[in-house]
């Protein structure tokens, strides 16, 4: 009798089938921030509800285990807060055995071995795959910095005219300098060398900044609108003193015609 029931179970536990889980795919590669979608396979029974189903998915790592999904006689338990809001359970392939677990968002700690066990009152399986999560390489962009050439084009013309000005009053004032040299005019002698000294300090000034094309600029214009007004004046004072020579000249000429009549 006893060897009649135990041969009644063995037909039986075969004619229902052995219950078995089997991932789809045991590795997968993805990157941060994409999205990846996890699958299994269990076997299933017509006459059964997937809301009798018990699914339990875990995160293995070395460090922790985390629960990816959790159903409970078909209502689903919140996950761990590592993968809140990010998974989703594809419900209505439970029914043709199908276990599809959608995971967004990835991040490197998402990588790891993912177990899934399935229950049922018929029978229990496990399987597990394995994720690998990269890190995204962000492409590095050399950005140029936008820098306008005209303030640098005008910074140079104005830097240029100042030197040139300077140089022309410079030529204009050793001019002079010979001029008044050779006439014997002392006072003019004197005003033109310290003109010349004013310059060269100036001209000193404008290399020692030439770091600061600003402050060159700022030096030079100064520089020569100085040199400039010292010319015009010491002009003025040449054309002075050579209209009192002349008129001087034109007094000792018609001294010397008074002279010659009052002789005759």
């Amino acid at each position: 009798m006893i060897l009649i029931l135990l041969l009644i179970t063995t037909i039986s536990c075969v004619c229902a089938g052995t219950f078995f889980v089997k991932v789809t795919q045991t590795d997968y590669q993805a990157e941060e921030n994409d999205s990846v979608t996890l699958e299994w396979t269990f076997t299933t029974r017509s006459d059964k509800s997937p809301n009798l189903l018990m699914i339990l998915c875990k995160l293995v790592t070395d460090h922790r285990v985390s629960v990816v999904y959790r159903l409970h006689d078909g209502v689903e338990v919140p996950e761990d807060e590592q993968f809140s809001g990010r998974v989703q359970c594809d419900r209505d392939v439970l029914r043709e055995g199908r276990l599809r677990l959608h995971v967004s968002r990835l991040r490197t700690e998402d990588s790891g071995r993912y177990k899934c066990v399935v229950s049922t009152k018929y029978g229990q399986s496990a399987d597990k795959c394995r994720l690998n999560v990269t890190a995204t390489v962000a492409q590095e962009q050399h950005t140029t910095p936008n820098v306008s050439p005209e303030p640098l084009s005008q910074e140079r013309f104005y830097n240029l005219l100042c030197a040139l000005i300077m140089t022309a009053v410079i030529i204009l004032v050793i001019i002079l300098w010979v001029a008044a040299a050779a006439a014997g005019w002392t006072v003019a002698n004197v005003v033109i060398r310290v003109i010349v000294v004013i310059a060269v300090v100036v001209y000193s000034i404008a290399v020692a900044t030439v770091t600061a094309p600003a402050m060159a600029v700022l030096v030079l214009a100064l520089g020569g609108l100085t040199l400039l007004a010292v010319f015009v004046a010491l002009l003025i004072y040449c054309m002075c003193r050579c209209w009192v020579r002349g008129q001087e000249r034109q007094q000792q000429q018609l001294h010397k015609v008074v002279t010659i009549e009052n002789s005759d």
